[in-house]
């Protein structure tokens, strides 16, 4: 199995963000987007430092186009979290064993029966 993806630090999440709502950008394109919206104002550097450093994490992919870089995420948001979820539990289990198991069961005892349906789509991947 394939290293699961890193965590985001917070502008990192908020480019991702941004990137999987659209099929690609440019760094111009997502500094014009975070400055619309946000209370802080982006330097472009900024952004292609970070958005070069998610390439090469894996998370974005980079392609030339003319004098400019296009990037896209090389994954779904869905496939992000999935996969950023199982990495947590996998460590949780490993770092706790039978006790972290105990704290999952007794949450789920408390949940409902459409939580627990949702929960059994989830685990069986559907």
């Amino acid at each position: 199995m394939s290293a699961p993806p890193p965590p985001l630090h917070e502008l990192e999440s908020e480019i991702m963000e941004e990137m999987w709502g659209r099929d690609e950008a440019t760094v111009r394109d997502v500094q014009m987007a975070l400055n619309a919206r946000g209370e802080k104002t982006r330097a472009y550097t900024t952004l292609l430092t970070v958005m070069t450093r998610l390439d090469n994490k894996g998370l974005l992919v980079r392609r030339r186009a003319g004098r400019h870089d296009v990037y896209a995420p090389a994954l779904s948001r869905e496939a992000y979290l999935a996969a950023r979820a199982e990495a947590s539990v996998e460590a949780l289990v490993e770092d706790f064993g039978d006790l972290a198991l105990a704290h999952f069961a007794r949450h789920i005892e408390d949940l409902d029966s459409e939580r627990l349906e949702t929960l059994r789509r989830l685990a069986r991947g559907e």
